[in-house]
């Protein structure tokens, strides 16, 4: 039979590998949704250009055709379309035609842009949230050894001998980014 403090010491160890699983966990999926959201922003911001494309074209045709229609009109009453009000109608049909155009474009764009925030936006809460997660993953390790060495299993590690020993500096050099924290 295990003696108290190794049962105690052995499940702040199980609890604490838990704790960094379920922090990689949260992590990953929280990261998967942010992706998941930023490439549904980036395809609504693509069709939606190309809406607005389609949008702005079917105008020009229309201007065009209308254009045409007023040309027909005019010569089949027999005025000269090259001249006075008759060319200055033409001119008008243009530039309304065109002015309308463009604010179909100009509305696409913004559209998209707001959508390419978006997608923006949400890739960074993938990043964050990826950096989130690595940080609660540390936590969860230092604060499980915290709960070990409070076990006094550390009594039992560390002796008056063990304690008189000089640290190198070498032998505290730890890189964080070499830890694997199984992800």
């Amino acid at each position: 039979m295990c003696d108290p403090v190794t049962i105690m010491a052995v499940t702040a160890a199980a609890s604490t590998a838990f704790s960094v699983k379920q922090a990689r966990d949260q992590g990953k999926f929280q990261s998967g949704v942010a992706e998941f959201n930023a490439r549904t922003a980036a395809n609504e911001a693509e069709a939606t250009r190309s809406a607005a494309t389609a949008a702005e074209n079917t105008q020009r045709q229309r201007t065009a055709e209308l254009l045409s229609r007023q040309r027909a009109q005019l010569g089949a009453a027999n005025v000269d379309i090259g001249y006075g009000s008759a060319l200055q109608l033409q001119e008008d049909t243009l530039t309304l035609g065109e002015a309308d155009a463009l604010r179909i474009r100009s509305r696409g764009d913004q559209a998209f842009d707001a959508l390419g925030r978006e997608s923006m936006l949400s890739e960074a809460q993938g990043d964050y949230a990826k950096t989130a997660a690595r940080n609660k993953q540390i936590g969860s390790l230092l604060s499980g050894a915290s709960d070990i060495a409070g076990t006094g299993v550390a009594d039992k590690w560390f002796t008056p001998q063990s304690a008189a020993k000089p640290a190198t500096k070498s032998s505290f050099n730890l890189n964080l980014d070499q830890v694997s924290l199984g992800s």
